[in-house]
């Protein structure tokens, strides 16, 4: 089967047990592979982590050391009750 569509073709000529069987062993092996990703066992791929980008440092480093109001607190400020 070479493509998606062959196979979504051949599985909904199968008996629904086996497709049941087929949609069980499937869950399973996804489980088992996201646990073995998950404890970093070699069988399973490297779990990729992203950085959260430093905006902090992205702040320092375009405007430098300048100190700007907190524009929420100074809108809160001048509003009525």
């Amino acid at each position: 089967m070479s493509n998606l569509l062959e196979l979504e073709t051949a599985l909904r000529q199968l008996p629904p047990q086996e497709r049941w069987e087929i949609a069980r062993w499937s869950l399973d092996d996804l489980q088992e592979a996201t646990t073995s990703q998950a404890q970093g066992e070699p069988g399973g791929k490297a779990v990729r982590t992203s950085l959260l980008p430093d905006y902090s440092a992205r702040r320092r480093r375009i405007f430098g050391s300048k100190v700007f109001p907190n524009m929420v607190l100074a809108a809160r400020a001048e509003e009525r009750f």
